[in-house]
């Protein structure tokens, strides 16, 4: 499972990267708004997922 963000929707309030329990796998995009997750270290617990206030984080398998 893989965890995504919809860069449409992600306004970069950056709730999901305070909420994170691994350090640095949730980060700034380019331009410094939008969030990216790194699949390689994410360990897919959710926890952005359930505190990101515009559902803009998901679960892909």
């Amino acid at each position: 499972m893989a965890v995504v963000v919809n860069q449409e929707t992600c306004t970069g309030c950056g709730i999901c990267i305070k909420a994170c329990p691994e350090p640095n796998v949730i980060k700034r995009g380019d331009g410094g708004k939008k969030v990216v997750i790194n699949k390689i270290f994410c360990k897919a617990c959710l926890l952005c997922a359930a505190v990101c206030p515009k559902k803009a984080i998901n679960s892909e398998d």
